[in-house]
């Protein structure tokens, strides 16, 4: 029997060295300068910012090389990138707490939900790799001292069509009634609930879990946030 591709991947990670996927040099996946030369953690607000929309923090702008390293991890399969990646949502999840601090929406445990994939796309790539980051972050977080659950509490229902050249209206009725409560159990009182996802454009995708979240577990809008690696057409909160 031949090994699994996956497993086969992992195992010539042990040998194979594997070049930057920001300037392609070897012996680093992403290495420490483009990285950083790339890393501005920050709240966001898309523009124009969509009726709904929770406050939202992402680690990096949606170019360079982050923007290779979702795209390498999300449709190549380079499962190496999800740590470093899972990282910079556990920095914009921190983002949130230390930009809100005292206000009590914050004060408590957190739950991450990740924007689960559609079925067509989870199954074209193998994973659900947002599921699979969010997993990651909250090891990260847990480490820092934060106590941070993974709640797999959306299910999509309806991909959409692609996203790719609809304007901000257009995403957001192409992902009207997109997800369903996977789960009815409420967080319990003082947890902040905060919506997971690897990219924000307009904000529609937010909005749609957010809008779920809020009227199938009857929360506070002021219990929910979000948090993604990066951002498009990227504006600094004032």
């Amino acid at each position: 029997m031949r090994p699994a591709p996956t497993l086969l991947s992992s195992l010539a990670e042990l040998v194979l060295p594997r070049s930057c996927v920001g300037c392609g040099h070897a012996g680093s996946i992403w290495c420490r300068g483009c990285l950083e030369f790339e890393f501005d953690p920050a709240l966001h607000r898309p523009d124009p910012c969509p009726d709904g929309l929770p406050p939202v923090a992402a680690a990096a702008p949606y170019a360079g090389c982050v923007r290779s390293a979702i795209l390498a991890a999300k449709e190549r399969d380079r499962r190496e990138l999800d740590r470093p990646l899972a990282g910079m949502l556990a920095v914009a999840t921190a983002v949130l707490i230390t930009a809100q601090k005292g206000r009590p929406s914050l004060a408590g445990p957190l739950w991450l939900v990740p924007v689960p994939a559609s079925p067509t796309a989870a199954r074209a790539r193998g994973r659900d790799h947002v599921g699979d980051w969010t997993r990651q972050t909250v090891h990260w977080l847990r480490a820092a001292g934060i106590e941070a659950y993974r709640r797999p509490a959306l299910r999509r229902v309806s991909g959409g069509l692609d996203s790719v050249g609809l304007d901000a209206g257009q995403r957001a009725l192409n992902l009207s009634g997109a997800f369903v409560l996977a789960a009815s159990r409420a967080p319990p009182r003082a947890t902040t609930v905060i919506i997971v996802d690897d990219i924000v454009t307009t904000g529609a995708t937010l909005v749609a879990a957010s809008a779920c979240l809020s009227n199938g577990l009857d929360l506070c809008p002021s219990r929910l946030h979000a948090a993604v690696v990066a951002a498009t057409q990227r504006r600094r909160a004032s």
